[in-house]
């Protein structure tokens, strides 16, 4: 069989076909078939969205693991089990070796799924930005907006702060509206304005919610947006396209930035985790910490309360 006769999205379709045609000669369990199926046809719909593999042999290990991340973005928890993330990168390697040995060019996909997991789901540590790498994220994307000033650097500059100084959740961001932004009634020690509340229609539990964000985080990129873009709905816009950005779009988007900006770390929910531990590392309160997330569940924001080493050393000192 040809490995590749047009687009990715069309080779990549023929092949499931006949996988699943594979899998049902073998008489896997319907349920097998089913979580198979549910996962490939994720990859399906990841591939449809990225811009970044044009063909099947683009298809790395770097993608597959963007891919895996993407998911567990979108997920019920921000996060997948080892349990989990090992199903996934087994299904794939099940999948490509599949390829890997019925294609005529005898290319093989086997080095892309020479992934290893490190450490166990027991106790997990949330993942997070340091001090210093929010210093050189802002530092990065300052100089971007100043110096180059296009759309996305507002674009990108606008989301990541939404949801490292608000805490929002990607799909809050993306939703955004600029009506949805107004000068809070709390005022400072001073006397002063100084928050925005942002009002969120569109939020995990169903229920409209309320955030707050420093005015000065994001006064700039507002008005940017109310001088330039005041007549369009919705904030988070495709430039070209005028229709709302993609988080599988806006997930590759971000990853190029913060690579481009020296910084390894991966993932959307990062900024979220990064607003929270500032927040209880600053507060040292629970309740405060749950109610800047808006959990439900204090439970949910127990994975935060935790010492890191800089603080005990601080508090010996």
């Amino acid at each position: 069989m040809k490995l590749q006769l047009g687009n990715i999205e069309d080779d990549y379709k023929r092949w499931l076909k006949s996988y699943k045609r594979h899998l049902k000669y073998k008489d896997v369990s319907k349920n097998t078939l089913e979580v198979y199926t549910r996962v490939l046809e994720q990859l399906l719909a990841f591939i449809e969205m990225q811009n970044l593999a044009k063909k099947l042999k683009d298809m790395n290990k770097d993608f597959f693991l963007d891919f895996i991340d993407y998911r567990e973005e979108n997920s019920r928890h921000g996060y997948f089990s080892k349990k989990t993330k090992q199903l996934y990168v087994s299904i794939l390697k099940y999948f490509f070796v599949y390829i890997s040995d019925n294609n005529d060019e005898f290319y093989t996909f086997e080095n892309e799924f020479k992934i290893t997991q490190k450490g166990t789901n027991k106790g997990k540590k949330v993942k997070y930005l340091s001090d210093e790498e929010v210093n050189i994220l802002m530092d990065y994307i300052e100089d971007r907006r100043l110096n180059r000033g296009t759309y996305y650097d507002f674009i990108y500059s606008l989301g990541i702060k939404l949801m490292l100084y608000a805490g929002l959740r990607v799909s809050e961001v993306l939703a955004l509206k600029l009506k949805d932004i107004s000068i809070s009634s709390l005022l400072d020690s001073e006397g002063n304005k100084d928050m925005y509340e942002i009002h969120l229609a569109h939020t995990k539990s169903g229920e409209e919610q309320t955030a707050l964000i420093k005015r000065v985080d994001i006064e700039e990129e507002l008005f940017y947006f109310s001088e330039n873009y005041k007549n369009k709905n919705y904030i988070f816009i495709a430039y070209k396209k005028e229709t709302l950005i993609h988080r599988s779009n806006f997930y590759i988007g971000v990853k190029t930035l913060m690579q481009k900006a020296g910084l390894d770390k991966k993932g959307l929910h990062i900024f979220r985790h990064t607003c929270a531990m500032q927040l209880y590392r600053k507060s040292k309160d629970i309740l405060v910490t749950k109610e800047k997330l808006r959990h439900s569940d204090i439970k949910t924001t127990m994975i935060y309360a935790h010492a890191e080493k800089s603080d005990v050393a601080d508090a010996m000192r």
